[in-house]
Parts: structure tokens; sequence; C-alpha cells
């Protein structure tokens, strides 16, 4: 997308500003601890902040929110009620890690793993605090909110050091409202904050005051690169406010006519073609706007940011979507399902097609795990996806800032 984005979606199909790459990618890399120190030595990134996607936090149905909200204002029991929603967060997150693992989620080992094979530098480690993982615009807002008080508490200097922001699935999605953020148009960050109203936690008023002292654009934005592992085609970037922009998706191309197109989710592809993601990941192609579930406490809330972020985005042309009894939403979703949307407006698009590495998840290769969605987040498959990101970063000329 364009400077001055102004929140603004992104297209179905998308017009990418750079031709996306098909790649095969082997996971016979190196694994030598320090392998990727370049990362640090070359390229000054100083931090690496890892975040996880949809599902995956601690509180990804609005559970621990409910029950905060519920206790709020209630000198007697509020703060067990507080509490209370703290040890369901702590439980929900805990079982989700012991679950799940590195499949579709960023653990504690992974970010041990990715400390190794880049040395001593940069820092490696998850997003802390983390985002509730909720399916909707608000918690996407509200990570965004988040990292952009993580970035400036870092108290980087912009013309020396740098900061790599990892993300998976629809923690994307908080990159591309964070790149809106640090671009600052004034117009359009005071209306994100005017729609989520008075009462947010500490951070929103934090991130609202960093903003408005500052006026313009944020000087961090130079310092930012952004990656990001199977993020669905929804919120638009705006290129001021970030200085480089990856991303990976998993693709096995099927039209020899349009390569980079993704298959078509509607009509709904055969059960075995899914479960063996034949195609690559289907979860990046169904998470899509019109898949959202909103939380009832922030209905009013979250509908204002629907209002905002996809003020502009064209209707569908609904002449293949399902027939008119069939409520309009729907059929929205499903004439945009059938584009197969894969690749962003803007950055570099770089679509993986995975050779097996040789490990099972469920009794299947984990290139299929979570109907291909799952191999992003994986161990096995880190090294050569920390190979991926610098080859290319030497590919775009992503040069350091001294000595470049």
């Amino acid at each position: 997308m364009p400077q001055h984005n102004r929140f603004r979606h992104q297209a179905y199909p998308t017009a990418p500003a750079l031709q996306p790459q098909l790649l095969k990618l082997t996971s016979s890399v190196s694994t030598e601890p320090g392998a990727y120190a370049a990362l640090h030595t070359r390229h000054r990134v100083r931090e690496v902040i890892v975040v996880h996607g949809t599902f995956v936090g601690d509180d990804p149905l609005g559970i621990s929110a409910a029950l905060r909200s519920a206790g709020g204002g209630v000198p007697l029991i509020g703060d067990a009620m507080a509490s209370f929603a703290k040890s369901v967060s702590d439980l929900t997150k805990h079982t989700t890690d012991d679950t799940m693992k590195d499949v579709a989620n960023y653990s504690r080992e992974f970010c041990e793993a990715f400390q190794r094979l880049v040395g001593q530098d940069p820092r490696v480690g998850l997003l802390e605090p983390g985002w509730s993982s909720q399916n909707h615009h608000l918690a996407r807002a509200d990570l965004a909110v988040r990292l952009l008080c993580y970035l400036d508490g870092l108290q980087l200097d912009p013309q020396h050091e740098r900061v790599l922001l990892w993300g998976h699935s629809h923690a994307g999605q908080g990159f591309a409202l964070l790149s809106n953020l640090l671009a600052n148009d004034r117009d359009a960050v005071e209306r994100f904050f005017e729609v989520a109203g008075d009462g947010r936690d500490e951070h929103w008023k934090q991130a609202k005051d960093i903003l408005e002292r500052l006026g313009g654009p944020h000087p961090l934005a130079r310092s930012v690169l952004l990656v990001t592992f199977g993020t669905p085609v929804r919120y638009g970037w705006d290129s001021s406010g970030y200085h480089y922009l990856l991303h990976v998706s998993h693709h096995q191309p099927l039209d020899a006519d349009h390569p980079t197109q993704g298959r078509a989710l509607y009509p709904l592809p055969r059960r075995e073609d899914l479960m063996q993601a034949k195609g690559g990941d289907w979860v990046q192609l169904g998470g899509i706007v019109g898949t959202d579930s909103p939380t009832m406490r922030d209905r009013k809330v979250i509908e204002s940011y629907g209002g905002l972020f996809e003020e502009d985005l064209a209707a569908p042309d609904l002449t293949s979507a399902p027939p008119s009894i069939v409520p309009l939403k729907l059929r929205h979703l499903c004439a945009r399902w059938k584009l197969g949307t894969r690749v962003h407006a803007d950055g570099r698009n770089l679509l993986v097609d995975y050779e097996p590495c040789g490990r099972k998840w469920l009794g299947r290769p984990v290139e299929e795990a979570v109907l291909g969605h799952g191999v992003a987040t994986t161990i096995d498959w880190l090294p050569a996806h920390l190979k991926l990101v610098l080859d290319w970063f030497e590919t775009d000329r992503v040069t350091p800032l001294l000595n470049a």
C-alpha cells in the first residue's frame, strides 16, 4: 500500500507492488549455533519480537476479559475477579502451549532455538505481555497498540539499530495496523483511538500520548523490519510505517497460467485436499474479511473498527456466489474465497513449497499440519526460514545502517 494509507484495507484480488517469488524450500541448511549471526552483525537487528497468531494466546474466547469486566468497579469482588481472570488466562496459555507446542504456535522452545541460531545478539523473545489472540478487529488493534508501546520503550537508536517483528497468521494484521500507527497520519490515528473509546487498558492511553506528542511519523519506523508467515490478505500497510516488509506463505501452484494464485475455497475443496494441504496453507487463504468471530461484550466497538478498516473495500462480484437466498455477508465471503487471493499488495511475497523434513504431527507430515498453516512456526523449519529471510535481506538490499 502507499504512504498515507490511513488504515485502508487491501483489495481482492491484490495488485502486488513487487512480483511474487515462487520457491522450493528444504530444511537441509546449517543448524550450527550462531549460523545466522548476520541478523545482528550485518543488519544491526537489536531485538527480535516473536508474535503468535489467532486462538493460541491467553484469552482466545474473551473469557478472561469478561471476568475482569464483570468485577470492574466492584470493590469487594473486583480484585478477586481480576485474580481469577489471570489464573484462567495462565491456564489457557499453558494448555495451548502444552497441546500445540511449536505447531501453529510460537513456543518458548522456538525462541530458545532462534537465540542459539543467531548467537548472543539480537535478543529474541515472545511479545510480553502478549495479546489475547481473539479473532476480531479490536483484538488486532490491541496487538498493534501493545507493539507500539513495546517498541517505544526499547529506546532504539533509529540511525544505528533495528528491530525485527516475526509474526504468524493474524499477528501480521497487528503489524499492518502498527505500520499505520507509526506513519501517524493525525486524522486517521485520532479516528482509530476514538473508535476504541475510553476505558481501555493503560497501554492505549500511552500509545495515544506517544503519537500525539510526535505529531507525525514515529522515528522508529525507519528501524522496523517486518516478516509475516501465513498472514491472510486483509488490512493495508503504510509504507512510511516500516523499513522492510516480507511475507512468507506456504503455497503449491495448481494453475500453470496463474502460478501465484491460491486455490479457491469456494466451492469447498475435497476433504483430502484440505487435510493434505494440497495447494499450501488453506487457513491463510480462508482467513480473509468476513471470517471474524466478535465477542458480544465489544461488538459495537468491533463493528466500528470494521467500518474504519473496510470503509473503502469494494464489494465483490456476486456472479458466481451462492444464490440470493444465502445471507449477503456469506455471499460476499464466498465470492472472495473464489478468487484465491494469496499475495499481499505491499512488501515482498515469497510463495514457498516445502519439501518434507520427515517430522510427523498427528500421523501426518508436519508440512500438512493444521491445513498447511502449522509448518511456519515449527522449530524444524526455523533454520531454513532464517536463511530465507537473510537471503532476501541481501537480495532486496536491506543494507546495514552502519557502514552501508
